[in-house]
Parts: C-alpha cells; sequence; structure tokens
C-alpha cells in the first residue's frame, strides 16, 4: 500500500490528523508547502515537546529547497526579572509550616552558576 506521507515525533499524532483529512495526489507545490505547515503547526500547538519553529525542505529531481524559519512562534524578548516588583501582601498565605530538625548533618557547599538571559 502506498502512503504519500509520513510524521514522526513527538506532535507527530496531531501532524498526521492534518496530513490525512487534507492531502490529496494533485496538491501543486505551494498547496503541499501550506499543508505541510499547518500539520508542523498542528504538532507545535498540540504538543509541548516540538519546538516552535517551522522549516519546510521541498525535495524534487532538481533539488531541495529550503524554507527555513518558514514560521517563527514563540518570538520573545526577555525582560529582566528584576523589574517585577510585588507588594507584600499581594499573594495571600495560606499555611505556614516550621519544623525544627535537630538529628540532620548537611554538607553544603553554594554554586552560582550566571545566565545569559538576553
Amino acid at each position: 500500500m502506498h502512503q504519500p506521507f509520513g510524521t514522526m515525533g513527538s506532535g507527530s499524532l496531531a501532524a498526521m490528523s492534518i496530513l490525512e483529512t487534507n492531502y490529496r495526489d494533485d496538491l501543486s507545490e505551494q498547496e503541499a508547502i501550506d499543508l505541510v505547515k499547518d500539520a508542523l503547526e498542528a504538532g507545535i500547538f498540540h504538543d509541548l515537546g516540538s519546538g516552535s519553529n517551522v522549516n519546510i525542505y521541498s525535495v524534487k529531481r532538481e533539488g531541495v529547497t529550503k524554507y527555513e524559519k518558514y514560521r517563527v512562534y514563540n518570538k520573545k524578548e526577555f525582560t529582566n526579572s528584576d523589574s517585577y516588583k510585588f507588594e507584600k501582601g499581594t499573594t495571600e498565605v495560606l499555611e505556614t509550616i516550621k519544623r525544627k530538625f535537630t538529628d540532620i548533618k548537611i554538607d553544603t557547599e553554594t554554586i552560582t552558576i550566571k545566565m545569559d538571559i538576553s
């Protein structure tokens, strides 16, 4: 039995549902690219492990056309978290539990790792 498409990965079930619903043999190249985009977007939006960018490669006898970053999602400029200030009492404390551990000895070492989040 001939199957004209396949999917793999954590978002493959969502992508497969789009392909099975909308594929037909007489798609133009642009229609096929749009169908693949829709299938990849289904994987992205319905599976947290599927990343966020759509890259498409059109493979023909004449060669390969790359459509890298055909769609880019979640493009976010991160701000410095120091800019968030919350007044005391913003979040209600429901319960405070204090325990005293007397029989436990813990060796501690502090390691500071700076991360570039820009």
